[in-house]
């Protein structure tokens, strides 16, 4: 980290491991790893030249880890070139935000250091001390929830998700995928100051870090979920069917009955289930133009006695725009046999084109959708199952953490539906499977996941995966799945008490530099690139 030229380079190569920390891999030392290089590489850095290795491990991450939105495009008739050159902008505009991150670290832990050869000013920034140990985690999840928040939101790739598979996932609980983020920083912030600070802020930095992971193992082993949830009733049996539809082929006017006809005769083909839940628009139709298949749906439904959860298309015509739906079949002696669910959050640039205005006219020249769908009220009425409430969310939606824990309401069981054809055999599916199992353990409730390709799951209240379907295979997945009350402290109150600490936690570390500033200067000046 002495050269510049070097550290750079570092931070670029650390951004393009970054991915190994996410499914299907599951290394969350790697993204350890990866963060303490981007951490020691800001120390002492200039805010300009911070900013660039920020940017450049940013580059590196986003790049690599989501290389697979390339595969969607091939649906749009897009090129490879231009669909390498798009998912290359997405990439270095999210690298903004570790980008923002490391100028904003600079900004406050380099202070003022003297000129070459020159005699240290009193308050020049000697070693690095332990007010980086406070700043630089914290600064890390703030500017990770702000990704989440601002524009719509992008979660993907997103630290706290790496430690899905460590110890450190028993903070879910209590405050979500940022506090198992937060862990994961201060870890990578204790191993960048090694070297880089006195030997007592070292210390203090790996007691820190002891901390942080024993306190997750004793909430491993004090099982947080079930602490604060517990069964409610029987358990509900649950047939799960994967189509395994091709993504080129689903809205062909030839393959519309043939999918209706697979989803059907998989269902009728295994009797006795509770709930049935089909994927994303499995119904490859608007719920106007498939009124004969809902009542047929209806009919099957009152004579297997099961109520089924399909994803198909709905048409709000007060908006006049298309809305991307959950619809709750029931038998005919049922109570309001037909409900719908219509999703909240929307895919950017592609159920929702933001600026509208001004960007559509490029989207249609690129072969992009231009027109936006409508998105769902934030009061529904709850679609039930079981004589249990159930929380539905649609693809992207499960993504966001503090969203799906303000609508779980009195819902006894997480379903989500998505479909993930259109990233094919890469690590797209892996990593919103991740994600969706971060929610099971935020909110302590069995999940249930249907998609079109995989992978579909069913997904137990401390997160592991308790059942999948293999990918590209048409199949049918069965289990048993009980519904469970009470709330955890993250569905009460959501991601503001990791704001509230990292917040504090930016304070501490300004007081700390603060006064670390009125002492005497170092007798000679640190060698540091920036």
């Amino acid at each position: 980290m002495r050269s510049p030229a070097w550290a750079d380079g570092a931070c670029l190569a650390a951004g393009g491991l970054w991915f190994l920390a996410f499914s299907p891999w599951n290394l969350p030392l790697a993204a350890v790893g990866s963060l303490a290089v981007l951490f020691r590489a800001v120390l002492h850095a200039a805010p300009a030249r911070a900013f660039r290795r920020g940017w450049l491990f940013g580059a590196g991450g986003f790049g690599v880890g989501l290389w697979w939105l390339s595969e969607s495009f091939q649906y749009r008739s897009i090129g490879f070139g231009a669909a390498a050159a798009l998912t290359g902008s997405l990439a270095g505009a999210l690298a903004l935000y570790p980008a923002f991150f490391a100028w904003a670290s600079a900004r406050f832990l380099r202070g003022r250091l003297p000129r070459a050869g020159a005699a240290p000013a009193r308050g020049a920034r000697g070693p690095a001390d332990v007010s980086a140990l406070w700043w630089l985690p914290a600064m890390w999840v703030l500017v990770e929830w702000l990704r989440g928040m601002l524009f719509s939101g992008f979660t993907w790739l997103q630290t706290g998700y790496a430690g899905i598979e460590s110890p450190l996932a028993a903070y879910a609980p209590l405050g979500g995928s940022y506090a198992v983020g937060l862990g994961l920083a201060v870890t990578a912030a204790c191993i960048a100051l090694i070297g880089a600070a006195p030997r007592r802020a070292v210390l203090a930095a790996a007691a820190a870090a002891g901390l942080v992971w024993a306190g997750g193992a004793a909430l491993t082993a004090f099982d947080g979920h079930a602490a604060w949830t517990r069964p409610d009733g029987r358990p509900l049996r649950v047939l799960v069917v994967q189509g395994n539809v091709p993504q080129g082929e689903k809205w062909a006017d030839e393959a519309r009955r043939a999918a209706l006809d697979r989803y059907s005769g998989l269902t009728a083909r295994h009797p006795g289930a509770d709930l049935v839940v089909w994927p994303e628009t499995a119904i490859p139709y608007f719920a106007a133009q498939a009124r004969p298949f809902l009542r047929a749906a209806r009919e099957a439904a009152a004579r297997a006695g099961h109520v089924l959860f399909t994803g198909l298309l709905t048409f709000d015509v007060a908006a006049g725009r298309p809305l991307n739906s959950v619809v709750r079949i029931a038998g005919p002696g049922a109570e309001e046999p037909l409900l719908y669910y219509h999703k909240r959050r929307l895919v950017p640039f592609s159920e929702r084109m933001p600026f509208e205005r001004l960007l559509a006219p490029a989207a249609r020249r690129l072969g992009l959708p231009a027109e936006s769908f409508g998105a769902g009220g934030e009061r529904q009425t709850p679609l039930r199952a079981g004589g249990h409430e159930v929380a539905v969310s649609v693809c992207y939606e499960i993504t966001f953490g503090a969203a799906s824990a303000r609508v779980l309401g009195n819902a006894g069981l997480l379903v989500n539906v998505s479909n993930d054809a259109w990233f094919g055999d890469t690590a797209g599916p892996h990593q919103h499977l991740q994600m969706a199992r971060m929610r099971a353990l935020e909110q302590g409730r069995w999940l249930v996941r249907a998609t079109n390709t995989g992978i579909s799951a069913l997904v137990a209240p401390d997160g592991r995966v308790a059942a999948a379907a293999p990918q590209f295979e048409t199949t049918v997945l069965e289990g048993a799945v009980t519904p469970r009350t009470g709330r955890t402290p993250y569905t009460r109150w959501g991601d503001w008490p990791v704001l509230a600490l990292s917040a504090l936690m930016l304070f501490i570390g300004w007081l700390g530099r603060r006064g670390s500033g009125r002492g005497p200067a170092p007798a000679r000046p640190p060698a540091w690139p920036g």
